[in-house]
């Protein structure tokens, strides 16, 4: 700790030098930040295709179900009549799949946690803009923003226990004072 003169208070020299707050944002920013955008990017597209593919084909079987049942007033056929009631049946079995899974509630989920994740990213301003002493600043701002946003998306999933404080243990006998001869 050093005395700065001007205000008579102690300053605590910071935790990192520049050059190592550099290496260490750049490195954070590479291997776990784009590493989760990355991530967070295929789960959204995945999730989202997979919602939408499963929309459309209960869509789909439903309009099939209609033009057949459109015909088989026509025809008057039996097996046209049983694809009628069938149809709607598979329809209602694809759409309690989609709900069963919950894709776009999973997508919505990772996208929210993408969103935040580049809210984070923001506490360091682009290296155009960085003056000396600005990293060693704003690096530590970056990690805890960004870890705070990976924790609220795990505790999303039910994944984190809430974090309890050790319990004391059993408390010990009150001590009996000595009742003496």
């Amino acid at each position: 700790m050093s005395l700065t003169p001007s205000t008579g208070q102690f300053q605590q020299p910071p935790l990192l030098s520049e050059e190592e707050a550099r290496l260490r944002a750049q490195l954070y920013i590479r291997q776990r930040i784009n590493y989760q955008d990355s991530f967070y990017r295929r789960r959204i597209a995945a999730f989202t295709f997979n919602s939408d593919k499963m929309l459309w084909v209960s869509a789909g079987l439903m309009g099939i179900s209609t033009v057949i049942s459109s015909y088989s007033v026509v025809a008057d056929k039996a097996f046209f009549a049983f694809l009628t009631a069938l149809l709607p049946a598979f329809a209602a079995a694809v759409s309690a799949f989609r709900s069963l899974y919950q894709w776009q509630r999973q997508a919505s989920i990772y996208e929210d946690t993408w969103l935040a994740l580049q809210q984070a990213r923001l506490a360091m301003p682009d290296e155009d803009y960085l003056e000396p002493g600005d990293y060693s600043r704003y690096f530590p701002q970056l990690v805890l923003q960004t870890e705070e946003v990976l924790r609220g998306e795990a505790s999303q999933w039910g994944q984190m226990e809430q974090m309890r404080p050790p319990s004391p243990g059993p408390a010990p006998a009150p001590s009996q004072p000595d009742a003496g001869p």
